[in-house]
Parts: C-alpha cells; structure tokens; sequence
C-alpha cells in the first residue's frame, strides 16, 4: 500500500516537473519569436520616442505654463511626425491630458466629393470629451451611459429594499405616530421604533433630492399640437458645441484635465469650428467653478 502511494507520488512530481519545463520552454520560445518578429516588422503608428533632444516637448511645455497661452497650434506637413511630437511630450507631461482624434473623418475628407458637415464634427469632439469621463464623475450630465453593475450595484438596491420595507413599516403605524404612541416611551428601549423612523425620513428626503437633481437633466425637446410644433429657440443653432456649452463647464468643473488635445482638425478646411473652439476655451478658463488653474486647448494640425 505504501509503495502504490508513494508510486503516485513520484508520478505527480514527474508530471509537474514537465509541466513547469514545458511552461519554461514556451516562455523562450515566445521570448525569441518577439524579438524576432521585431527585427522584421516596424509599425507606422506614433512613437513616444521622436522628440529625444526634447526641443519640441520643451516649446510645447513652455507654453502650457504659460498664463497667457490658452490655444497652440502644432502644423506641418502630412506625415512630418506631430503625433509622434505629441505622443513624446506627453509621456513627460504630468498632468491629466484629454486627447481627441478626427481621424475617422479623415477617409470621407479624401475621398472623391466626401465633405463631413460642421456638426457632425462637434459631434465627434463632444461624444470624445463626454464618453471619454468616468460616468460617475459626471452624474448630472444629460448624456446617459450604461454602467457596469458591481458590489455598489448591490448595496444600493438593498438600501433601496430597505428604505420600503421602513417606509412601509411606518406608514402602516401611521396612527400610532398621528397619536404619539409610536415614540412612547422616549427610552433606549423603544430604539427600533426610533431607528426605523429615523432611516424612513432620511430614505424619503433623499428619494426625493435624487429626483430633484435628476429633474435639471431634462429638456424640453418638442411641443406637438396637431399641426402646431413649438420648438426651443436654439434648436435652429448650427453648433453643437454652443449648444451644449453647458455640458462642457460642467465637463471640466467635474474633472482634472489640464490639457485638450485635438488631432486632424485642419483637414476639414473649416475656420469657424476654430473660432468656436477658441470661444469655449476662453469661457472654460475664466469659469470661477473650473478646479484646475489652466486649461489649454491644444489643435494639432496636419
């Protein structure tokens, strides 16, 4: 019998000890297939490493400290390596950047006749700035985003069983509260009815806070009677971006970035989108609720 169990137990160690070589001799000849794919291949995406007398990164950083500066523009020729300028200067920059791209557009852009119109533009630049944020960061926003449900997923709907089981509680001794009884006697002895009294209040209060705040959230779209339509005044504005200004303060009132990165923003051949982009970042750095002390809206051109 202990020569059978001690049989099995050489056979264990045999198979883990091959287990454990095979793993090793897959790690190398991973290891030496990589460094052989990278002797053969070289990617054409931007590089962090372009900028290595830091010359660029050094203009650019000059800039973003400067109080006066609020706006850059970085341009050359396609291909010349701005992103890559750009990629090298933020692996050094310390603080929260956000980074837009326009490339999608770019293939309509250079096609035969393709033109993308103004606001699907700002669109693009919005959704960037919006869906890139962390939802909860931005509670109030009108754009609503799908949340994953986790651990306080749960613990909020226990609350909310909770808070209507009290609520439930006390409205089913509603004539004992009316009378007093309910609080009767005022003792450490009558500590349920006090302490589910005290949770149904508070439950209610902020039941109703919640939807308070929901409410500034909404917005009257339309107004249809039959034939008449009434409509809000500034549905008929062209920019998206005016109108939803709004939602952008409350963007960077909510949130850290320092620094806003838009790339392929020239190639629409659009002046005005450059006015209005100077216009809300003027508006964003003199705003008393923004937290962070210089925003910068950087435009990389191309």
């Amino acid at each position: 019998m202990d020569q059978h169990r001690m049989k099995k137990t050489l056979i264990s160690l045999v198979r883990g000890l091959a287990n454990i070589l095979d793993s090793v001799l897959s790690w190398q000849e991973n290891k030496d297939n990589s460094s052989a794919t990278k002797t053969k291949f070289l990617d054409l995406a931007p590089t962090d490493k372009a900028d290595q007398a830091g010359v660029y990164s050094e203009a650019i950083r000059f800039a973003t400290n400067n109080a006066k500066v609020s706006n850059i523009a970085l341009t050359g020729p396609y291909g010349s390596g701005k992103s890559s300028i750009i990629q090298s200067f933020l692996k050094s920059y310390r603080r929260p950047a956000l980074h837009i791209s326009l490339a999608a557009f770019v293939p309509e852009v250079n096609s035969d006749g393709g033109k993308v119109s103004r606001q699907e533009i700002e669109r693009s630049i919005l959704q960037q700035m919006l869906y890139g944020a962390d939802a909860n960061k931005l509670p109030l926003s009108r754009f609503k985003r799908i949340q994953s449900p986790g651990v306080w997923s749960i613990l909020k709907s226990l609350y909310i069983t909770l808070g209507i089981l009290a609520l439930w509680y006390v409205f089913s001794q509603r004539k004992d509260i009316i009378s007093g009884t309910f609080f009767t006697p005022f003792a450490l002895s009558n500590g349920f009815n006090f302490g589910i009294g005290a949770f149904a209040a508070i439950f209610l209060w902020l039941t109703l806070h919640h939807f308070y705040v929901a409410s500034f959230g909404l917005s009257l779209k339309s107004v249809s009677l039959k034939d008449v339509e009434i409509r809000p005044a500034h549905d008929d504005q062209t920019s998206i971006l005016n109108r939803h200004l709004d939602e952008i303060l409350y963007f960077f009132q909510s949130t850290d970035y320092d620094l806003v990165i838009i790339e392929d923003l020239d190639r629409f051949n659009d002046s005005e989108i450059f006015v209005t982009l100077r216009e809300i970042n003027s508006l964003v750095n003199e705003n008393a609720g923004v937290k962070t002390n210089h925003q910068v809206s950087l435009r990389l051109a191309r």
